[in-house]
């Protein structure tokens, strides 16, 4: 073949490499995921707390919810957002060794269990609002719960703690389970207080033995 026939074939089949490029590029652009952008992303809403849930100590009362009359454990977490509250939990039950409000140790026959309890409620306290109170869901033999409710947060709102407990008639009567409240709010402030307790240090000149008076 001559060399102006080589030209002339590849440059053939340059066309048609191009020609199949512009066929299949729509393809490969359609198929590609479109990345969010910055506005797209704000529309989440920002988590306001998470964290790990804690059993009750009987007589201890929380924004006036008192403790259930026996302790209860629970290994479980929440995750508090402006328009959403989600939290899960296992083995929510009462241990097989404590006492009760009385001082009286757990008796045998309810520990390790729920003790007949078979559902169980949110409420999200605020310093400064009035509650959300959500309603119960399942609490199975095991100790075993699962929330995830849609929220309106209280405008101004401030310094939640989450509860978990029976309910009466749209009210918890008590608290099993809570978010680490001490940890939360109580260190920050007894810090603010410690701080604003100590004694200012005052620069105190001593004499040396040696020196003359």
């Amino acid at each position: 073949m001559g060399q102006g026939n080589w030209k002339h074939a590849l440059g053939a089949a340059a066309a048609v490499m191009a020609a199949s490029a512009i066929a299949v590029s729509p393809v490969f652009a359609a198929a590609k995921a479109p990345k969010a952008s910055h506005g797209e992303a704000s529309m989440s809403p920002a988590v306001v707390m998470a964290g790990k849930l804690y059993g009750n100590i009987p007589n201890v009362v929380i924004r006036g919810v008192p403790a259930g009359k026996a302790p209860w454990v629970v290994d479980g977490s929440y995750q508090l957002k402006s328009s959403l509250f989600t939290a899960s939990g296992k083995w929510l039950i009462i241990p097989k060794q404590g006492y009760l409000e009385n001082g009286q140790p757990v008796p045998a026959k309810i520990g390790g269990t729920t003790n007949g309890i078979a559902e169980v409620g949110a409420e999200i306290t605020f310093a400064n609002a009035s509650p959300i109170v959500l309603p119960p869901v399942k609490l199975d033999s095991q100790g075993d719960f699962s929330f995830h409710d849609a929220i309106q947060w209280p405008k101004g709102a401030a310094q939640p703690v989450v509860l978990i407990g029976p309910e009466k008639n749209g009210q918890l009567v008590a608290w099993f389970a809570a978010s680490d409240f001490l940890a939360d709010y109580g260190q920050a402030t007894g810090t603010a207080w410690m701080n604003a307790a100590k004694p200012v240090k005052t620069t105190v000149a001593h004499e040396h033995a040696g020196a003359k008076k």
